[in-house]
């Protein structure tokens, strides 16, 4: 079975569950991939929505492993009971969502094991609530595909909190590692506050002006972080 590049780095971060909870499923193609490389014993695909459920499904049917893989539909975790699932997989939706789900649910991430997650924006305040919320990040990786930057992260029970706002921005491990993938981003992300910074200071109004003075700072992060790269 082949998957994107993206949904292979979140399978690979599967690491000591054997019974998986993928939430927003969309297709099944996670709990499928993983079952079939022999890397789970059990997998419940839920998602809020019918439609993803049947895709999900049907993928699963034609894949020979209706007995293995039950589908639920409903909200975040809302269909799976606390210990029932020792990984949680939430792939490829807003940061900010991957956190309501995670604080409505947090029964079951307490009796899991490992978090998967690949938040598509907000991740600093994704690695915030999960040292808020008792997680360490044990592993994390970003990866570019089809012109679209993803991170993926692995969290475990700890506790844990990082010195430097820069390493909730950017990733402690990701600037540890020196990944070539977030050197790459930092330095489109400060080409295009560059551009950004030029018009606010032509602006020249109060509101750009505050605008200006932020987006200065976050710009000095960029650039120092880029440079340990």
């Amino acid at each position: 079975m082949d998957i994107s590049k993206r949904l292979e780095t979140v399978a690979s971060f599967v690491r000591s569950s054997r019974t998986v909870a993928d939430i927003g499923t969309d297709h099944g193609y996670i709990p499928i991939y993983l079952y079939k490389n022999g890397r789970i014993d059990r997998a419940i695909a839920c998602d809020i929505n019918r439609e993803p459920v049947k895709r999900a499904e049907s993928n699963i049917v034609s894949s020979g492993m209706k007995a293995v893989i039950e589908t639920r539909q409903g909200d975040g975790l809302s269909p799976v009971k606390a210990g029932e699932a020792d990984g949680i997989v939430i792939a490829g939706m807003g940061g900010m969502l991957i956190i309501d789900i995670l604080e409505k649910g947090k029964d079951k991430t307490e009796a899991a094991k490992e978090l998967i997650l690949q938040p598509q924006t907000d991740i600093d305040r994704v690695r915030k609530y999960l040292h808020s919320a008792g997680f360490k990040i044990d592993d994390e990786q970003m990866l570019y595909e089809d012109g679209i930057y993803y991170t993926v992260i692995r969290a475990v029970h700890g506790m844990e909190k990082y010195e430097k706002e820069e390493e909730y921005l950017f990733g402690k491990i990701n600037i540890d590692k020196k990944c070539a993938v977030l050197k790459s981003w930092l330095e489109k992300t400060m080409e295009k506050n560059e551009a950004v910074m030029n018009k606010l200071e032509e602006a020249g109004t109060e509101n750009s002006g505050k605008r200006l003075e932020a987006l200065t700072e976050y710009q000095r992060l960029c650039g120092e972080v880029r440079e340990c790269l």
